[in-house]
């Protein structure tokens, strides 16, 4: 288990100096696309790259038998420290995989309770009764009842961004190998990055589709206004 707590340990160093050189050179670049790339690449390398170990064959010697008895010794005592942090590591994990269905299984929830509209290029939109902001998961997209009733084709355009080009699926990815990097602040710094490319992708598809940047500005201010 402590080899795998190694791996991990790896893994982390890996991820947090990718994270700096993106922080220092690519954040700030409007190229979204490539950005998003980078980011998940960067999370996925950071996992292999620790798998990829170099073996050098050595010639060794024999211990003599005096030596060997003395190492069963001293790890016939070991340590209590290791079996504490395997036990914190895993509480960890199971902690963000929780967290992480519970939240799934929510979206599932309102889903199934929501009235189902097929747009006329085939998105699926569920409306709701609750009081919640629009939001896409996969394939689906989620608007209030008060939305649908006030011109949502802008808010629709932002969505429909969001499943076409399957952010979904990024932060899926991400989540997942968040929580085996729960201890990492590289990670979850990562993760709000990556969400604001996926806001800006959303908000260049509305844009492009010929929306009034003021009006669509106007509506961000009302949502977040409404949201504090």
């Amino acid at each position: 288990m402590l080899s795998f707590l190694a791996y991990e340990g790896k893994a982390a160093i890996a991820l947090t100096v990718f994270y700096m050189f993106y922080r220092l050179f690519l954040k700030k670049e409007s190229f979204h696309r490539l950005n998003r790339m980078v980011l998940v690449g960067m999370v996925v390398v950071s996992f292999l790259l620790p798998l990829c170990i170099i073996t050098v064959h050595k010639p060794m010697e024999t211990a003599p038998v005096e030596v060997r008895m003395q190492a069963t010794e001293r790890a016939s005592a070991a340590p209590w420290w290791p079996m504490a942090l395997t036990i914190l590591f895993w509480a960890g994990v199971v902690f963000v995989l929780a967290r992480e269905v519970i939240s799934i299984l929510s979206v599932i929830r309102i889903i199934r309770r929501s009235q189902f509209v097929l747009e006329e290029d085939g998105s699926q939109v569920f409306v709701t009764e609750r009081e919640i902001d629009p939001f896409s998961w996969m394939r689906f997209i989620v608007l209030s009842q008060k939305d649908w009733a006030s011109p949502h084709e802008t808010i629709l355009t932002h969505e429909k961004a969001h499943v076409r080009c399957r952010h979904s699926v990024d932060l899926l990815l991400v989540d997942t190998l968040t929580a085996f990097q729960w201890f990492n602040p590289a990670i979850w710094m990562l993760r709000m990055d990556l969400q604001e490319i996926h806001e800006y992708e959303a908000d260049e598809a509305v844009l492009q589709s010929g929306a009034d940047i003021k009006e669509y500005q106007y509506l961000l201010v009302r949502k977040a206004v409404g949201k504090s």
